[in-house]
């Protein structure tokens, strides 16, 4: 066994069935009945569910809830669910354990996170939907899941034009949740960009010689390959690529000369992206433990750049 510090694993979150006599209201509250678009919980416990907590949709004489609202209220708020409620939502849906789970996290840290017109919309804690307009949009995922690149850059376009950031919630086999905020960046360095003819950053001195890349060598013969064209077009940026072996990426990118600072970016080409959430996860979590951010540089009308970084709710 390693030495050093040794402290207890932390407690993972069983989400029981049964509502707790902590804090329990004095009158017990009713389950909420079943309506066409959802479930019906009435006054006045409507008006404590939405004013403090943007919970359910208002609606004559109550509030319209969803069935991961319904999940979250049995959870944190005393409301009671139905009998074998839980084995009839899992009948139709058996995700509906992980999504029930996702957006109890993305709520328990005082967020305002509302499902409206089949999206999940988030307010922050101070605000609320009858005040303003939602900050962020935010999807789940299961981990293994694969990922559609196109899918992510579209919503995550549409997005910044609508003024929101794009949040994914993404639950593993535990049913532990891990966030990710998605963010287009527009990559530039303070370097002079190299030419086929001069080029005195490429490459590695040794031997009192310089030795190039692959890549470098590549680009400065011309060569036409979706590497050289990415390489052409960082280069074009002010940045210089390095080899990113050690950090399981295509390169890191710097936008200094490598003595002068280190590289604010790993970088990883579409074509060698990982196809599901386990590996996103792989790859941001290295590349935040040595302080960079993860970039996949996809290749569309022109070079989108796409940083994907953990995200604490309710931070």
């Amino acid at each position: 066994m390693g030495g050093g510090r040794r402290s207890r694993p932390r407690e993972r979150p069983k989400r029981p069935l049964g509502l707790s006599e902590e804090g329990s209201p004095t009158k017990l509250n009713q389950p909420p009945e079943q309506r066409d678009d959802g479930w019906f919980i009435p006054e006045p416990i409507s008006n404590r569910l939405y004013q403090k907590s943007a919970l359910g949709k208002p609606i004559d004489g109550g509030i319209l809830l969803t069935a991961e609202e319904v999940m979250f209220c049995h959870w944190h708020r005393h409301v009671p669910l139905p009998e074998e409620w839980v084995d009839e939502r899992l009948a139709e849906d058996p995700n509906f354990a992980h999504k029930a789970v996702a957006f109890d996290v993305v709520r328990n840290a005082g967020e305002k996170v509302v499902p409206l017109d089949g999206r999940w919309l988030r307010w922050s804690r101070e605000s609320h939907p009858s005040m303003g307009g939602p900050v962020a949009a935010i999807r789940w995922a299961r981990a293994r899941e694969h990922l559609d690149m196109d899918d992510l850059l579209s919503w995550a376009k549409d997005l910044e034009h609508e003024g929101m950031m794009a949040e994914l919630a993404i639950v593993d086999d535990e049913m532990d949740v891990t966030m990710y905020r998605l963010s287009l960046i527009d990559p530039k360095g303070d370097l002079q960009p190299a030419t086929s003819e001069s080029h005195p950053l490429l490459g590695v001195e040794h031997l009192s010689r310089r030795f190039l890349r692959d890549d470098e060598l590549n680009w400065i013969n011309g060569v036409q390959n979706p590497v050289t064209e990415l390489f052409g077009e960082l280069n074009s940026r002010g940045l210089l690529m390095r080899p990113g072996f050690k950090f399981g990426c295509r390169w890191r990118v710097y936008s200094t000369p490598v003595d002068v600072d280190h590289a604010p970016w790993l970088m990883q080409m579409e074509m060698d992206a990982p196809s599901n959430w386990e590996g996103i996860c792989l790859s941001v979590r290295l590349a935040e433990g040595v302080n960079k951010g993860w970039v996949v540089a996809l290749p569309r009308d022109d070079w989108n750049f796409l940083l994907i970084r953990r995200h604490l709710p309710g931070r």
